[in-house]
């Protein structure tokens, strides 16, 4: 049968187009006007793309537009100051109240002795200037709490191979990784601009170090400044700031000038005793008689403020997308908003502080906390280290532009069972345990203290409410 399929199949002919049809795409086209914008577009992974040469060049370009440039130095400071605030606050959620409470407490004390929040800040402003953040997990005797733990920020620049090892594939820019991926040992150097020339680094393990980068593209190991497309940007606008500061000035020092329609071969050798375009002063409230055909006239030259505000407006507008910061943030003026916009602007960058504060606490706090029970359980031994303990993490919340309208949401969701009490305390940065606490000592409080005043009691429990 599969003779005589083969036979009677090779009667059939197929027929096929001549010129079969292909898909185009514009943007892979390369044409005379085109090329020249695309010629720089490379197909290298991420890590070769950021060779540690390129890294440094923008690294070092980034930190001197930040220093020498105040809107930019701005936006870094209000990115981290948004997204680390004050610091972390440790909430814990077990069936054991008072070693919660306990536990809360001395993480607390610990954090403000080794001042967490602004190591954080630190890191998140390296981060985005620098491209990537260093924190080194380190043993401190001279604490004054019985935690030990302490966090060293370190730079960029630190982080990278030494002379001694020859690099190989588990290696990047002193990085070294296991079969799978996972980062094994960080090498850390003397800062290449500092004065110790050492030639061989301290191998410190993964469990003590902890990496912050913004990763975008997939096996990219080492992170890229935020700042990157918006540094030519600032170059454009100093530029041009300074040709325009100049074009006044010059402008300034030039009071009037004196025209003449004779032509120059025409003119009286010393009609005003002066040569063409040679300035001179005139007397202080004085009229100046001129010859004939002379005309004494205001230097008049256009400069166009309005176009060099709006150019600065939008590069810091562009700029500030690169910190995800809204308009009216990376300008510092809300001026031309309205409340519902303001609002607008700010849903997109409450979601994306969000998105920056988990994964804080998933790579950075979850490390912290490891090596931090590590050295507290053994301390406790009055409660049971294998109670189950699930972490939370509060942070700073942020004021509303109108509190009345709020308040008023807040008690509708509230009183129809929409949220609970840990949401919208959580949302304000506050620990609901600590209102509700605190709350009913008020409440305590005022009932004895009318009692002892001879004051009737409250009869509703709507009296009581805030």
């Amino acid at each position: 049968m599969t003779f005589f399929k083969r036979f009677f199949n090779k009667s059939k002919k197929v027929t096929r187009s001549a010129s079969p049809m292909l898909a185009r795409f514009d943007a892979a086209q390369t044409t005379k006007e085109n090329a020249a914008h695309w010629s720089m577009a490379t197909g290298y992974d991420a890590d070769t793309e950021a060779s540690p040469t390129v890294r440094s060049i923008i690294r070092r370009r980034a930190r001197y537009e930040s220093a020498n440039n105040s809107s930019l130095r701005g936006m870094i400071s209000k990115h981290a100051n948004d997204v680390i605030g004050t610091g972390p606050r440790l909430q814990l959620s077990s069936e054991n109240q008072i070693m919660n409470h306990d536990i809360e407490a001395d993480f607390l004390a610990w954090s403000k002795e080794i001042n967490l929040g602004r190591k954080l800040r630190i890191a998140v402003m390296a981060e985005a200037r620098d491209g990537e953040a260093f924190l080194m997990l380190i043993y401190n005797k001279k604490l004054n709490t019985k935690i030990k733990l302490d966090i060293r920020v370190l730079e960029a620049d630190r982080i990278r191979g030494d002379y001694q090892t020859m690099s190989n594939d588990d290696e990047v820019d002193g990085i070294f990784y296991d079969e799978i991926g996972n980062p094994i040992e960080y090498n850390v150097m003397p800062h290449p601009g500092g004065n110790d020339f050492s030639v061989e680094g301290k191998r410190v393990p993964a469990d003590y170090m902890i990496h912050l980068f913004s990763e975008e593209r997939p096996e990219q190991h080492r992170g890229v400044s935020m700042l990157t497309s918006a540094l030519p940007a600032f170059a454009m606008l100093r530029r041009y700031t300074l040709a325009m500061i100049k074009k006044m000035e010059s402008s300034a020092n030039i009071a009037g000038v004196i025209q003449t329609n004779e032509l120059a071969d025409e003119i009286e050798p010393d009609a005003l005793g002066q040569d063409a375009f040679e300035p001179f002063s005139l007397p202080r409230d004085g009229y100046a008689a001129l010859p004939r055909g002379y005309n004494l006239k205001d230097h008049m030259t256009n400069n166009p403020l309005e176009s060099q505000n709006s150019f600065a407006e939008q590069v810091k507008i562009d700029s500030g997308q690169t910190l995800n910061l809204p308009k009216n943030a990376a300008l510092g003026d809300s001026s031309s908003y309205n409340y519902a916009s303001g609002q607008l602007d700010f849903q997109a960058y409450k979601k994306y502080l969000t998105i920056e504060q988990a994964d804080i606490a998933n790579i950075a706090l979850a490390k912290i906390m490891k090596l931090w029970f590590r050295e507290y359980w053994p301390q406790q031994i009055k409660y049971r280290r294998d109670d189950y303990l699930v972490l939370s993490w509060f942070w700073d919340g942020t004021g509303h532009v109108n509190p009345l309208v709020e308040a008023n949401a807040q008690k509708q969701r509230l009183d129809n069972k929409s949220t609970n009490l840990a949401i919208e305390c959580a949302s304000q940065g506050r620990d609901w345990e600590d209102v509700q606490d605190q709350r009913l000592k008020e409440e305590f409080r005022e009932i004895r203290k009318r009692k002892e005043m001879g004051l009737p009691p409250k009869t509703t429990e709507s009296d009581y409410e805030y």
